[in-house]
């Protein structure tokens, strides 16, 4: 009786409580329990709106373009590198190269694009680059079907680094064309521009191009013979390029020295025999003299020219000069080329 007595207590207490619930209107399935109104807050209900709407607040600011301050512990940097450190690359006196609009893709595995160049012209200019994957490709300059006047084989270790920028000259009322192809590899696209400057600029680039040549010091512009009967094993010259010289212009041309074609090996250097670029020129060297826009980035680089031609028939004259430099003075170079010691001429 007595566990008995205990047990209905219980129950009619819980009778009691669940009662006592229901009647403020929560706890059972039924119930929707409100709290008592309280003092107003702040902070906004989830879902609800209390009141009319206010005015409207400041637009969302995009976090990409916030402050420290507006975004809460997630910090910018506080200045971009140009900011930090202005343009220290000084331009070229007479900048000679356009700007392309648009490249044409060139894809891998000896794939060839012609350009027929007008009978009017006579220079033009093109420009080579990748997307940061090796460069090798071949131009040339035909004038009717089994004439090359001009050829340069490129080998780079990175087209985007060191793209490559030529003026080529030519003879007037010829109409060539102009033939560039890639490697074997289908690995290896490039990208290319061609440009043929109306009458008015194709004689300031022929002025600057003669301007260059004629202002070239003795230590930049240097004769290089030719070798052997058989071809090949012609002198070897360096041209040491200072930490201030971010790209040299090369002048190849044999008016003064015979006006004979040349053959010329050309290698960018960084450390002992390190290659950094490798290229094949050949021109017609009287008339059809050759402009070109090397870039030597980084420090400790040196330009190696080998004449590929005969002793006889070999002379040429190669001149190069800067062409961008940074800031020499600020950073206490000289911004010229030293030329490294050679023969006497």
């Amino acid at each position: 009786m007595k566990i008995f007595g205990k047990y209905l207590a219980i129950c009619v207490f819980n009778a009691a409580s669940i009662a006592a619930l229901s009647s403020m209107g929560g706890g059972g399935p039924q119930g929707n329990y409100m709290p008592p109104p309280g003092p107003p807050s702040n902070q906004p209900n989830r879902g609800q709106q209390r009141g009319p709407p206010g005015p409207p607040g400041p637009p969302p600011q995009d976090p990409r373009q916030s402050g420290p301050e507006d975004l809460g512990g997630f910090l910018q940097p506080v200045a971009s590198t140009d900011e930090i450190l202005p343009d220290l690359v000084d331009p070229p006196e007479f900048d000679a190269f356009p700007v392309y609009p648009s490249l044409e893709t060139v894809q891998g595995g000896g794939t060839v694009r012609t350009y027929k160049l007008p009978v009017w012209a006579e220079c033009c200019q093109y420009y080579l680059e990748t997307e940061g994957r090796p460069l090798k490709a071949s131009v040339n300059l035909w004038i009717g079907p089994i004439r090359t006047t001009h050829t340069l084989t490129t080998d780079v270790e990175n087209g985007l680094e060191t793209p490559i920028s030529s003026i080529l000259r030519f003879k007037k009322n010829i109409g060539p064309v102009l033939k560039i192809s890639t490697s074997a590899s289908n690995d290896l696209p490039i990208q290319c521009g061609v440009f043929v400057p109306p009458p008015a600029r194709a004689k300031q680039l022929m002025d600057n191009t003669d301007r260059v040549w004629a202002t070239s010091k003795s230590a930049e512009k240097i004769k290089i013979q030719g070798g052997s009967t058989y071809g090949g094993g012609g002198a070897v010259r360096y041209w040491k390029i200072p930490a201030t010289v971010k790209s040299v212009q090369l002048c190849g041309w044999s008016k003064d020295v015979g006006k004979k074609s040349f053959k010329l090996d050309v290698e960018v250097l960084q450390g002992p025999n390190n290659k950094r670029q490798e290229y094949y020129l050949q021109c017609g060297g009287s008339t059809q003299p050759y402009h070109t826009v090397i870039q030597t980035p980084g420090k400790g680089s040196v330009i190696r020219i080998k004449n590929k031609k005969f002793v006889e028939d070999g002379l040429v004259e190669v001149s190069i000069t800067p062409y961008e430099t940074i800031n020499a003075g600020k950073d206490g170079g000289d911004g010229f080329l030293m030329s490294a010691a050679s023969p006497r001429r």
